[in-house]
């Protein structure tokens, strides 16, 4: 029998730290907190998730860097924390990618896809010189 979805782990309010507004189904962030992305489900527990992808640029090079809702507002407050660490590890141009368009672009004219393109990183081989 299947049990009817439910946000990560059962999360009931928004995983941003002191937010204490509830979850907007299928996120794990309220509806001020959460973002477009792909819906993800663990079918053995019936939880969600979210997918965000970010295309973000570094120097000649562009990627998309996928990072989960709950770890967005878990681990950084959501988007604006998420933005200023990737500033911080060196990208420029970061956006939130909405649609399937937007991922299916390509590079712009001039750059090409880094090696670093996959899941976000805590630190990323520019950083480790």
């Amino acid at each position: 029998m299947k049990t009817a979805a439910i946000p990560m782990d059962g999360t009931k309010t928004c995983a941003v730290p002191k937010c204490t507004m509830p979850v907007s189904y299928p996120n794990n962030l309220c509806d001020g907190h959460r973002l477009p992305g792909m819906v993800v489900e663990h079918i053995a527990s019936g939880s969600t998730y979210v997918i965000t992808v970010w295309y973000a640029e570094h120097g000649d090079e562009v990627g998309l860097i996928h990072l989960n809702d709950f770890a967005l507002g878990d681990l950084f407050g959501g988007r604006q924390g998420f933005e200023a660490q990737l500033a911080k590890q060196g990208f420029t141009g970061v956006r939130n990618i909405s649609t399937l368009e937007e991922i299916d672009a390509g590079p712009p004219p001039g750059k090409k896809v880094g090696d670093w393109f996959g899941p976000w990183l805590p630190r990323y081989p520019w950083e480790m010189n």
